[in-house]
């Protein structure tokens, strides 16, 4: 067994954006706030994560209660979309190269998540809300890192060297599930796999804190 860096949430879109570019913005279905592949994410359903978020966070001592503990400011929409989006490119692509994630490899998963959590006096549910993924998408969440990293072994096998398998990775993602968000959520910039800072929607926020996380 060895560990590497993970954000539980984050870590998605790091991955995708390490594989490859994402698309930029680009004109999008009316009431959409991305397209992913075929699937729509609406502006409705981005709304209710970034609620959900916010009720949660109340629940799960975010809301600045505690005065001897700062808390992070909670993901705006733009980091929200950004994870959704990516998580769902990455199951869908997965879903058409055959890669199977077993609850049992989402649960390992969560249980290193959980104790290396613990160590840093979080939990996994304060994890999820700081990184933008509402509670409930929480194993789906997982679920695409899980395809990633099966998806990275396989062409790992492939190629070379990380690099370029990380590269091949991406260009095949994004050609086979490409991603347009809605220019209304601000100037998205694929090299870096974020939107840029716009007054109209708050600072960009950074990640949580990582936890380390086994893998095989």
């Amino acid at each position: 067994m060895k560990s590497y860096r993970v954000r539980v949430a984050a870590a998605v879109v790091v991955a995708a954006v390490a594989a490859g570019p994402l698309s930029a913005c680009a004109p999008v279905q009316a009431g959409a706030a991305a397209i992913v592949g075929k699937e729509r994410v609406s502006s409705s359903e981005l709304d209710a994560a970034v609620r959900s978020i916010h009720e949660d966070a109340a629940a799960n001592g975010l809301d600045g209660a505690d005065k001897q503990r700062a808390t992070p400011p909670l993901p705006g929409p733009r980091q929200v979309l950004t994870t959704m989006a990516t998580t769902r490119q990455l199951i869908e692509f997965g879903r058409q190269k055959g890669i199977n994630v077993t609850d049992r490899e989402i649960d390992d998963m969560l249980i290193g998540v959980e104790t290396q959590a613990k160590q840093q006096g979080m939990t996994v549910n304060q994890m999820l809300l700081l990184n933008g993924i509402p509670l409930s998408e929480g194993r789906t969440v997982v679920r695409a890192l899980l395809t990633q990293q099966k998806l990275g072994s396989r062409m790992a096998g492939a190629a070379a060297d990380p690099q370029t398998a990380a590269e091949k990775l991406g260009k095949e993602v994004e050609a086979a599930v490409p991603i347009k968000f809605s220019p209304r959520y601000g100037k998205f910039d694929p090299q870096q796999g974020i939107f840029l800072a716009d007054d109209r929607f708050g600072a960009v926020q950074s990640a949580a804190p990582a936890a380390a996380v086994p893998q095989d």
